[in-house]
């Protein structure tokens, strides 16, 4: 019965494992371990969209911009087009004004590298 438990409890400890975080790998390719090649596989030039905390950075510095002490990120969300593609991050900030605490949205498009508060 101690080896049942026990072989659930691992498999329990490993499923909830696996619901981490996963990477960004925009413009990356994975290593796929090598066998002989001598040079490097090219995907050819590709436009590389910034990095997560590039858009919150931006986002962060359009709120102060915008008159709001910014208490930080609450949370961001990628924004696809209609082909799949990411275009934008939406950036929720959590943010005060005279004395009143609110969040509010920031767009960062990937294509002008460009922060914008949303609501106000």
């Amino acid at each position: 019965m101690t080896k049942i438990i026990m072989t659930g409890a691992v498999l329990a400890g490993l499923t909830l494992a696996g619901c981490g975080e996963m990477p960004d790998m925009r413009g990356r390719m994975p290593n796929m371990g090598g066998g002989g090649m001598s040079e490097p596989i090219s995907a050819g030039p590709t436009a590389m969209a910034p990095t997560p905390s590039n858009a919150e950075q931006a986002c962060m510095a359009a709120g102060s911009n915008a008159g709001f002490n910014v208490q930080g990120v609450v949370g961001t969300q990628e924004v696809t087009g209609a082909d799949g593609m990411a275009v934008s991050r939406d950036v929720m900030l959590n943010v005060d004004r005279s004395g009143r605490s609110l969040q509010v949205r920031c767009s960062y498009a990937y294509d002008t590298a460009s922060a914008r508060i949303m609501t106000l």
